[in-house]
């Protein structure tokens, strides 16, 4: 049982960095911007032809989640069905 708290807890951090973490990285970026518009170097770069922030938060953070659920997958099968 204490395993699968772990992997789950494991699991649960990792979501909550990239749930809320990120959005929070992008917001703070732009507070430093005078004409109060939220503009930074995340804002203004394009990758793919978007703007990053957009990208981090449309694609990355779905990316993020399949390699989570694979992170999960492996967790499991190390921590708990080798007991």
């Amino acid at each position: 049982m204490k395993a699968e708290v772990s992997v789950a807890a494991t699991i649960l951090v990792i979501w909550g960095a990239l749930s809320f973490g990120l959005p929070l990285i992008i917001w703070l970026a732009g507070l430093g911007d005078p004409e109060g518009l939220g503009r930074s170097v995340i804002t203004e770069a394009r990758f793919l032809g978007f703007p990053l922030h957009y990208w981090l938060i449309a694609q990355g953070c779905t990316i993020g989640y399949v390699l989570l659920c694979k992170l999960y997958c492996i967790l499991w099968d190390k921590r708990v069905t080798k007991i």
